[in-house]
This record gives structure tokens, sequence and C-alpha cells, in this order.
């Protein structure tokens, strides 16, 4: 045991020193650099990991310590190794930007470190962690983290001899991953069967250098427009990227990068304009093309076409993707060239702080010959649900405590194969609903564990949202926006989902309407004490709860709540029904039934489905609604009272 721990204390120091190192270069050009883009300090950094690989490989690195002992310049001493050991990467135009004092300093943090002989991984963990959050995404394009990555690569396991492309490689992480999981399992020698595309020279320039490093030359990065189909397809066979065993890739995704070049668009049957026939319930293509298509649409065709027959892909795609009806063509068209294998919801989280954008991941295989289409009606999906991302939304990695967050990647990755032996992860689940292929929304919860707590809870005492309302337990009703041209005019509260927090209101007076603003909306909002509000639209209050008092229910509620009015025909209380919308079951049910596009989630029409459970009428069961009703009152009433002692405020 002792052994094995120092095994792993030994690979953490390893890896943090790596880390450390680079992590001190990069502050070390970046402190001394006039460039104004990171992107050319991360260039320059490139070059110099790059020299000193080669001068490890040839054994002469007594060039790199007599120029950090000031011997020559940069671009006269350094510049000739790299143009001569990659004359296609880098030219004698490609000079460092920054002054030789500071390169020297670098490359004095980076020359104790052997590159080389260094495990991939290791030098591809320090060197993603540096690169991954200094590269911005202003062309769609955000590193992928580590973990998901590994789960992916885990998941489609492919083996040493495969041949597999990234068409999006950006800094190469997909591919340096491939090679280090197949170190790992395979024995017999590796093919150099790895291909990696991006249109950027800074990022196929980077991930050059990076490959370099981490696949001990197995890759090959090529500098095209992945999307050009016609210019991939000249391209001579030991480059070319099509009948690949395997594709795994992050697209740069985005409607303000659109895609809207005519010769791009006419290559993609995804380029073109479609259109849905409810009588045969599919979308069909015509023959217009759009004015835009998104890249990462287009990259989905691309995907499928680089891959052999039977060949498998492993794909990052934006939410909006999987629940947008109008998306609903992209999987008819998937449709009718393979099968989805498996879909994992990734959580909000993932890529913060780069973006908010709520990301899944789809794994497809294409067809082989010409097999009839399957419909997603007719085979079932292996879904898993990440809750836990490994880093909080800053991106922070332990916590105030200094405890490593909860990374549920691992996890699905490590169980895909075990997945029919196990209770694990990943469950099956028949697609229901064609064009709405949201993971979470699939998952199958255990009811019994989530809600074992509740004192008296049956199994047999579940009923939907939807069935409540035909049962005239409910009523529901929605909310409305009064304009911002609106607030201020008056003292009436316009309550917004901000203002909710623990089951109460706070008032915003800034947001407050007039007199006439009120009567306008208070007929059709009919608010009365004891109505519950549900925030059901936004970005992270969705779910939340409040309960109208006496001393509120005066005001404007807004759109992105439903109102909830307990009748007496319920068999609960309005105070039991919101207690009730607080358990872990009801809250994670909202979670799986939100659809996120973009940045903003929506439970929509979905709210009917969520099952609520409905306790026996035990004493125990009474008693915790009673204390939590008393808590909720006893607050609203001292905060009614507070107000008394409000005095006139003064402009600031």
């Amino acid at each position: 045991m002792s052994n094995i721990r120092q095994i792993i204390n030994a690979y953490h120091a390893t890896n943090h020193d790596y880390e450390g190192a680079f992590k001190r270069l990069y502050y070390e050009l970046y402190s001394n650099s006039k460039a104004s883009r990171a992107e050319r300090i991360i260039e320059d950094l490139s070059k110099l990991l790059l020299c000193k690989l080669i001068c490890e490989q040839a054994q002469t690195t007594q060039l790199l310590q007599e120029f950090v002992a000031g011997r020559g310049s940069a671009n006269a001493t350094l510049l000739p190794i790299l143009t001569k050991a990659f004359p296609v990467l880098i030219s004698e135009n490609d000079a460092f930007s920054i002054g030789d004092d500071a390169v020297r300093r670098g490359l004095a943090e980076i020359l104790p470190y052997n590159l080389h002989e260094a495990p991939a991984h290791i030098v591809g963990d320090a060197f993603q962690a540096l690169m991954g959050p200094r590269l911005r995404g202003d062309k769609g394009q955000f590193f992928t983290p580590r973990n998901l990555v590994r789960a992916m690569v885990e998941v489609l396991d492919p083996p040493g001899d495969a041949k597999i492309v990234d068409p999006a490689c950006g800094t190469g992480g997909f591919l340096a991953e491939v090679h280090a999981y197949q170190k790992r399992k395979e024995t017999a020698p590796l093919k150099d069967t790895l291909i990696g595309i991006d249109k950027d020279r800074d990022m196929w320039r980077l991930a050059s250098a990076f490959l370099a490093i981490t696949t001990q030359g197995r890759a090959t990065v090529l500098n095209k427009d992945s999307l050009d189909l016609r210019d991939l397809r000249n391209l001579p066979s030991s480059l070319s990227p099509f009948d690949a065993d395997f594709v795994l890739t992050n697209p740069p995704f985005g409607a303000r990068i659109g895609v809207r070049k005519s010769d791009i668009l006419q290559q993609f049957a995804l380029g073109h304009l479609w259109s849905y026939y409810p009588t045969s319930r599919c979308w069909k293509r015509n023959e217009a093309l759009r004015g835009s298509q998104d890249p990462q649409v287009l990259f989905i065709e691309l995907c499928v076409e680089l891959l052999r027959p039977g060949g498998k892909l492993g794909i990052v795609l934006p939410e909006g993707i999987f629940g947008n009806r109008q998306c609903g063509y992209i999987w008819d068209y998937l449709r009718s060239m393979g099968r989805i294998l498996a879909l994992i919801d990734c959580t909000r989280t993932t890529f913060q702080p780069s973006t908010d954008t709520k990301t899944n991941v789809l794994f497809f295989e294409r067809r082989r010959g010409s097999s009839s289409v399957i419909t997603d009606d007719q085979q079932k999906v292996w879904i898993a649900v990440a809750v836990n991302c490994g880093h909080d939304r800053r991106g922070r990695v332990t916590n105030s405590a200094g405890e490593p967050y909860a990374d549920d990647f691992g996890r699905i990755g490590h169980e895909f194969r075990q997945r029919e032996q196990i209770k694990g992860v990943w469950s099956q689940a028949a697609i229901t609903q064609r064009y709405y292929l949201v993971p979470r929304y699939y998952e199958q919860l255990d009811a019994a564990a989530l809600i074992d707590f509740l004192p008296g809870w049956s199994s047999s005492k579940i009923l939907s949202i939807q069935e409540m309302s035909k049962r005239g337990y409910l009523v529901i009703r929605k909310g409305d926006e009064v304009g911002a041209e609106a607030y201020g005019s008056g003292d009436i509260p316009f309550v917004r989902t901000s203002d909710i927090s623990n089951w109460e209101i706070s008032v915003d007076t800034t947001k407050s309407i007039s007199e006439e603003i009120y009567k306008k909306y208070a007929s059709p909002q009919n608010l009365h004490p004891n109505d519950i509000l549900l925030v059901v639209d936004g970005r992270y209050r969705i779910g939340r709860a409040a309960i109208l008092q006496e001393h509120n229910y005066r005001c404007v509620v807004q759109s992105h709540f439903r109102i909830i009015t307990v009748t007496e025909k319920a068999p609960f209380s309005a105070y039991e029904f919101a207690y009730l919308l607080s358990t872990p079951f009801v809250q994670r049910q909202i979670r799986n039934l939100i659809f996120i596009q973009s940045t903003l989630g929506s439970l929509g029409r979905r709210l009917g489905e969520l099952r609520i459970p409905l306790p026996s009428p035990s004493s125990e069961w009474q008693q915790r609604v009673e204390d939590f009703k008393t808590c909720i009152q006893e607050r609203a009433r001292l905060l009614d009272s507070l107000t008394a002692f409000q005095l006139p405020g003064v402009e600031l």
C-alpha cells in the first residue's frame, strides 16, 4: 500500500513540477512581452517548447544553455533550429515577438525539465492546464476540459491501430488523450494514425508543438478549413482524414460565427433548407441553400462524412441542438446515416468560466452498408448524466476547505464498458420524443431513494402536475412583463425571479409600478395569499418558489413565473405543495425537465410532466409542514413589521 501511495505522490509532484514550470514560462513571457494578444505570447511559448524538444532529441541542449547564458539572440540562435526541423510549420518570417532577455528567462524555467523522456500524460496535463483558460473563444473555440475529453475517449475505446481524426483540434487535446489512453492500454506498437485539422494558424502551430511533445510524433496536424470537403478530398492518402475509425471533436459553435459562403454550404446536406412534413412526420431537404448555417451543424455532417462505415463519432454540441424542435432535421439526417449510441449530459458549469453555454455529448455510429434506417423509438440509447464536473463556475477545482470538487466524468468514462453488468451512472432509455434528445430528460430516477425521507410516503401516491390540474387540485397561470418603462413609476411591487429566495419575496423598489399599470394586470393574474410563485424560466433560479402573504399579494408577477393556486379540492395545502416542490426528488426532476437554449433555461410545457410525491397524512408529516408554515408566516410578519421603521429614501 505504501508503494502505491509513493507512486501517487510522485505522480502529483511531477505533474505539479511541470505545470509550475510551464506557468513560470508563460508569465515570464507575458510580463515582458509587447504583444497585445495572448495568442502571440502562446505562439512564442510553443516555439520555445519545440526548440527544447528538438535539442533534447538531438542531444544538443548545450546550445540552449549557451543561449540562456547570454550568447546570441533568439532569432539568430533558436529560430534556425526550428525552421530546419519544422520547415512547414515555422519559417524565417516567424520571428520571436518578445525581447531576448525575456526569452532567456523563460527558457531557463523549463531547461531542467526533459520533455522528450517525460510521460506524455504528465506534460499534456500541465500544458493543457496552462493553455486552456488562456485561449479566448471569440471564434467559438473553447478548451475542452481534460476530464470530459478522457471520458469521451474511454467511451469510444479506440485501439492502437485505429485511425482517429479531430477536424477542429484546437490545441490537440483529444488526440493527446487518445495517445495517452492507447499507451496505457496497448502492448503492441502504436500506429501513426492521429490526424488533427484546424484552420486557425495559431491553433495549428500550437497543436503541432503540443502533439509533437505528447504523442512522440504520431500525430499530424493540418492547417486547413475542415468544412471545405473538396479540399480535404484532394489531400494525399497519407494525410487524408476520410475513412476514419473514430472522430473525436468539440467544434466551434455559435450563430455569430455562422458560415455564409455558398461554395461551402452547397457541399453539405445540412447547408440546405429543410422542411417538416406533418403527414410523414419527418424533415426533408430542399434544393435551396440556407443564407447561413451555424458551424457546429456543418461539423456534424463533416464528422459523419469522415467516418468509414461502422466508424464512431464522439462530439460535444450545444444543448440547443438536442432540444430545439427547429433542429429536428439534424436528427433526421443522422438517422438516415446511422444510429445514436450514447448521450452524455454535461453540467452547466463544464465549460465555465470560459462560456456559460450548456453542452451535451453525442456518440454516433455510421451505418454499415445499406441497412434500413433505425428510428429512435425502435432503439434504446445509453444515457449518462453528470451532476458534478470537477470545478466551480470560476474554474476552481477545490473548495474553500481545500477539498476537490466532485467529478462525475471519471465514473462516466470508467463505467461505460461495464454498463450492462453494473447499476451505475449509465442507463438505457427509449427516445420517446423524436426531436427532443436532451439526455437528462430520459434519466431514470429512483424515486424511493430520493424521497424516502418523507414520513409516510408511499410509491402509489405520485401524481404529475398535469394530472393534478385535470383533477382540479391546481390552477396554473402565467405572469406578465410590464416593460422597463414602467419601472419606478409607483410603489406596487413588480416581482421578478431575482426577488425570490428561500420562499421569500424581496421587493426592489426601483422596479415598482404605478396603480394604473397594476390594474391592467391584477385581474388576469388574480393573485391571493397562499398563491405559489414558481420560477420556470431564466438562468439559475428555475424551480425556486415563494408563497404570497397578506402583506405582499398586491403585486404584479413577471412572465418567468407560473402562478399556482392550490384549490379546496386538493388533498394537500398550499404549504404542503410548496414544501414538496423543494424536495430532492422534485428538484432533480425540475433539473431534468429544463431545456437550456444557449444560456437561458425553460421548463416550458414540460412543467406538466413534473411528478409530485404525496405523503400520507401522518402526525409526523403534519408537524413538519406546520413547522414549515410557521417559519414562513412568522418571517413574513416580522418583515412586514420592519416596514414601519423605514424612513423616506434620499437619492444618491
